[in-house]
């Protein structure tokens, strides 16, 4: 009996120290969303960075809820500095399953290679299966020069 009871002790206390990391887990609420959008906000941004990356690089997936779909890339660099303008071309995909892939336009960022902020923006584009693609680095469609960027925030 005396075993019964202890067993039942330590089961409830297992039990209860399983339920901790619950309670001090954070939940999502409009205040923790980065950016937040017009006409709703969205709790599946993604806020990353990149490191020497090239062309041909995806992003990981994320379902953005609402339009339109922003990309913004902060403190750009590329391995071949110094050779004319710096710029990336990236561009918006929407997984499908069942179907090819639904590529969206293309973008070039430039202003995030002088210390600001490049941005690009899909109107009217959301997704459950959205990530980018960098189609080009310096004009380099191929393996060539790599890409960092300091801050990528997709919301």
């Amino acid at each position: 009996m005396r075993t019964a009871r202890t067993a039942c002790k330590a089961a409830a206390v297992l039990a209860c120290a399983a339920l901790i990391p619950l309670a001090a887990a954070p939940v999502a609420s409009a205040d923790d969303a980065i950016g937040g959008k017009q006409g709703g906000i969205s709790l599946n941004a993604i806020d990353s960075y990149m490191t020497a990356v090239v062309a041909g690089f995806k992003s990981s997936k994320t379902n953005i809820g609402t339009a339109p779909t922003i990309i913004d890339f902060y403190d750009c660099r590329t391995s071949d500095r110094g050779h004319g303008t710096e710029s990336t071309q990236i561009q918006l995909i929407n997984y499908n399953y069942t179907s090819p892939n639904e590529n969206w336009e293309k973008k070039t960022f430039t202003a995030c290679f002088s210390g600001g902020q490049s941005h690009g923006e899909w109107t009217g584009r959301k997704g459950d299966d959205l990530y980018f693609q960098v189609k080009a680095v310096n004009g380099n469609t191929i393996v060539g020069p790599t890409l960092t960027v300091k801050r990528v925030h997709m919301w």
